[in-house]
């Protein structure tokens, strides 16, 4: 591909931005420039005055009609966020608040000039929607880093989330509390009702001072309105939280939740092809099936402020099924954590080890416990000595029993102890004509995570550190490629000054890993590292070391609040032995990264643009060996209009470089530069119909090129049905695909070769919610992709100055053409007939198809034989009971 040619394909991607934002100004029209916000002294803060109750009690109604609602003092005067920041509240809110010795009682009036207007969409609980909200938030530690949230929309849907150092929200946290509502001619109130059981705070027989926070979103208007102003150039929202005062003598019992669990099911496999495993009925015949699991979640509150979580033999089926994937690539695929033991409070043990876009590599990874085991098919080939036998293969591991103990101290010490065992797991072989026997695929584990840190200086300063450690129980030489310890150990450190605008972060992790020979030969040889580069001078594969440690370290400073100008500073350096994979999640070690980040924010309306924003971004990699394996740079922006509709685009690009972990640990080889852009726009997401659009276009001078549409659309028919649907296409082409490499009397050789490949997906989500507590969800993904492969050469001079010159051609006999074709579905009725209590009935349905040597896509073609394919059915009922005694 010639550089006309790629400039060309840069230019027609920001000609579709272009008449995006064309098509979006002339839908906006030119309203009035809003008024001039109010300046707030970033040390104001409000007061609000809880009462005991002395009058027999509040009964949850959504009606403040009780004596003791008239006793609370009222906070109001509510200040605008969005969408005129710092102006008042276009509609009055009024708050007040009670307790007792169990709960607190939070009474919201939100009145409404057009009540007939107030929207409140049904939904599941925990589902956020374009609705009018009452949000309601509780810094109970006192520490101006963490919050408890809860809220809830007009027809009644509650949802509850947690917020960690002072910006971080994580919605997966759930608490069991009560709400109600009522709606007249003046507005709609909400009456709360949360059981102190639910937070945690110190407790020491004296007046407690809390941090809260009152939020109300208008719907109609997009308006976000907070009790205490949090100007929108702030980005740690607990430090700006108001004061609530007048709690005495709050309970310090300890409580204790049960939560046990009933799931029974059964699996109807498809297409057996005389697998004797797979019957193509309930199972494998043999009382598999139907499957009975019962287990148990306990809570215990050792103080106010500690809380001891345990799983015994924890149920991970009712969860929503990871994406499809079809990954060519050396790396492995980072995948959500959905599992419910480990997402609450997963705040806690989060240390990351670098920043931006690296946020997903952290020492604490927890899909890793309970994984699919770790001896796959192609080792199972190599033992079993066989290329014809049909295996019942475990598809995770099983957790035998987990804990965690999590909490704040009243002196500052957040800490969270996580303890948690693996069973060991068995496949059961059955070759031809021959017994069935048992293969280890997975041995017993034992995983250990401890994190500690104080705070000080008003929530602003913290020091900290994080503690692994994994142990494996290797009884046969099977499993002797695992290392038998893995240690990570780290120290962070934070402080915020100026107001907050500016912060900087160190932190400093240290590995070990041990186990047999075989074990570091592998780590030296994975895809981390390759330390079997034979141009890395710097690397070497060493036979007889039985032990590996490494280092990283990251600094990252800046301002990153306050208007208009922020910019941000970071380093990281990873040492070729550094290695977290046995519990957590890196990409690559044996790289030191430099990057420089500017950008400018405008919050300030005016006539067609709400706000905007322009950042830049330049990055240099480096290796141990001196290396240049990474230099570019990029410009990119967001811009939202007065109606809502929002338009972002980019541009940028990488210098030439050196690329490490093209050839599979062969030798390095200089590849091309390359540019890329991104762009899209969405709608107003409060409409009926909403819809997006993202683009993304790259190409190199040598045979790279990259095409990726994924529109969006969102249907809400009534307010209790939704309809999403997000397609998405994918073309692309590399000259530079790995492919194979062998060795033989001449010495090693490494092919490459030219891949076309296309890619479908159409992620389809279907919600019907008959009341806030009943609902049914539709989940679907059929995933195809197909890739053929060309022009294949052998990599011989990797480092020429000529880019043809570093190849050969070579008349390669294998065909590793591919035509892969999978769906994944599940079909979920929820009802919470108890608060923390529930009911499910699932319908999951899985079906892939694989066809090797054949690389043509042809969507009609392929779609038609996905869902001909005769796919595994699973069924499960599962009923949870919550206890609290």
């Amino acid at each position: 591909m010639d550089i006309l040619s790629i400039f060309q394909r840069i230019s027609r991607s920001l000609l579709v931005l272009l008449i995006c934002a064309f098509i979006i100004y002339i839908q906006v029209g030119i309203p009035a420039k809003a008024g001039e916000a109010l300046k707030i002294d970033p040390a104001f803060c409000k007061r609000i005055d809880a009462v005991r109750i002395t009058n027999g009690g509040i009964k949850v109604d959504g009606f403040l009609d009780e004596h003791d609602w008239k006793r609370a003092p009222e906070a109001g005067d509510f200040i605008q966020r969005a969408p005129n920041d710092g102006e008042p509240s276009t509609e009055k809110t009024s708050v007040r608040l009670v307790y007792d010795d169990i709960c607190i009682f939070v009474g919201v009036r939100a009145y409404d000039s057009q009540p007939d207007a107030i929207r409140g969409l049904l939904s599941r609980r925990d589902e956020d929607s374009p609705s009018d909200w009452i949000y309601l938030a509780f810094d109970s530690y006192n520490d101006k880093r963490t919050a408890f949230e809860f809220s809830v929309n007009p027809a009644g849907v509650q949802r509850d989330a947690f917020w960690s150092n002072g910006e971080e929200r994580d919605e997966n946290w759930d608490a069991v509390w009560d709400v109600a509502i009522s709606t007249d001619e003046k507005g709609w109130i909400a009456e709360f009702c949360i059981p102190f059981s639910q937070l945690r705070y110190a407790s020491n027989g004296h007046t407690s001072s809390w941090g809260f926070q009152a939020v109300r979103t208008i719907s109609r208007i997009n308006e976000d309105s907070y009790w205490n102003p949090v100007p929108q150039d702030i980005s740690h929202i607990i430090s700006r939280f108001g004061r609530l005062e007048g709690l005495v003598d709050l309970p310090a019992s300890k409580r204790l939740e049960i939560l046990p669990y009933l799931v029974t099911g059964a699996n109807i496999y498809g297409d057996s092809e005389g697998d004797p495993f797979r019957d193509g009925g309930w199972g494998s015949g043999e009382g598999e099936n139907p499957d009975y699991r019962i287990g148990l979640d306990l809570q215990y509150g050792l103080t106010s402020d500690l809380t001891l979580n345990m799983s015994i033999n924890p149920d991970f089926g009712q969860v929503e099924q990871d994406p499809s994937e079809f990954n060519l690539t050396a790396y492995e695929t980072y995948f959500d954590e959905k599992r419910p033991f480990f997402v609450e409070g997963a705040n806690i043990f989060n240390y990351t080890i670098g920043f931006g876009d690296m946020d997903r590599e952290r020492v604490f990874y927890s899909r890793r416990i309970g994984r699919s085991p770790h001896l796959d098919t192609e080792d199972a080939e190599r033992l079993y000595g066989v290329d014809d036998y049909w295996e019942s293969r475990p598809s995770f591991t099983k957790i035998l029993g987990a804990a965690k103990m999590t909490g704040r101290t009243s002196n500052g010490w957040s800490v969270g102890i996580l303890e948690a065992v693996t069973d060991k797991e068995e496949s059961i072989v059955q070759i031809p004509g021959e017994k069935r026997f048992a293969v280890t695929v997975e041995p017993v584990t034992n995983y250990t995570v401890a994190r500690a840190r104080r705070e000080f200086n008003n929530g602003r300063s913290s020091i900290g550190g994080i503690l692994t450690n994994v142990y494996r129980d290797i009884e046969n030489d099977d499993l002797d490629y695992l290392h038998s310890t893995a240690i990570t150990s780290g120290i962070d450190m934070e402080h915020r000054w100026h107001d907050d605008e500016y912060s900087i972060i160190a932190k400093f992790i240290g590995s070990h890993i041990s186990g047999s020979r075989e074990s570091m030969i592998n780590a030296q040889e994975s895809s981390v590292r390759y330390y079997q580069r034979p141009d890395a001078d710097h690397l070497g594969v060493d036979p007889d070391i039985t032990h590996m440690e490494g280092f990283s370290s990251t600094l990252w400073g800046g301002k990153f609040a306050g208007e208009p100008w922020r910019f941000g500073i970071g380093f990281n350096t990873r040492t070729p032995a550094f290695e977290l994979n046995d519990i957590g999640y890196a990409n690559d070690a044996d790289n030191t990264m430099g990057v420089l980040w500017i950008g400018y924010r405008d919050f300030e309306p005016g006539s067609v643009i709400r706000n905007w924003n322009l950042n830049t971004n330049l990055w240099k990699n480096i290796d141990y060996g001196w290396d240049d394996t990474g230099t570019g740079g990029n410009v990119n922006g967001y811009m939202q209009f007065m109606n809502y509709w929002g338009v972002y685009g980019g541009i940028g690009g990488n210098f030439e470089r050196q690329n490490n972990r093209l050839l599979w640990g062969g030798p390095s080889v200089i590849t091309p530069w390359s540019i890329n852009s991104w762009y899209g726009f969405h709608s107003d997401n409060r409409k009926m119909l909403y819809f997006s659009y993202d683009g993304f276009t790259a190409a190199n001078p040598e045979g790279y090129s990259e095409f990726d549409i994924s529109p969006g659309l969102t249907v809400r028919p009534s307010s209790r049905f939704n309809i999403r649907i997000n397609p998405s296409y994918n073309l692309s082409t590399s000259d530079l695909q790995y492919v194979d490499d062998y060795s033989d009397e001449t010495g090693d050789h490494y092919i490459v070769g030219r891949i076309d490949r296309k890619t479908v997906r159409i992620t389809t989500r279907i919600d019907y919610t008959l009341t806030n507590k009943i609902c049914l969800q539709f989940y679907a993904m059929p995933y195809l992709t197909a890739g053929k492969y060309t022009r294949f050469r052998e990599v011989t001079d990797p480092h020429a100055a000529s880019y043809d010159d570093r190849f050969t051609p070579v008349d390669y006999s294998d065909n590793p053409d591919f035509n892969f074709k999978q769906l994944r579905s599940n079909l979920v009725f929820r009802w919470e007939f108890n608060p923390g209590s529930t009911l499910y009935f699932v319908w999951s349905q899985g079906a892939t198809d694989l066809e090797e040597e054949y690389g043509d896509f042809g969507f009609s073609r392929d779609f038609g034989r996905l869902f001909s394919s005769a796919g595994d059915n699973t069924f499960l009922i599962k009923i949870n009971k919550w206890f609290s005694l």
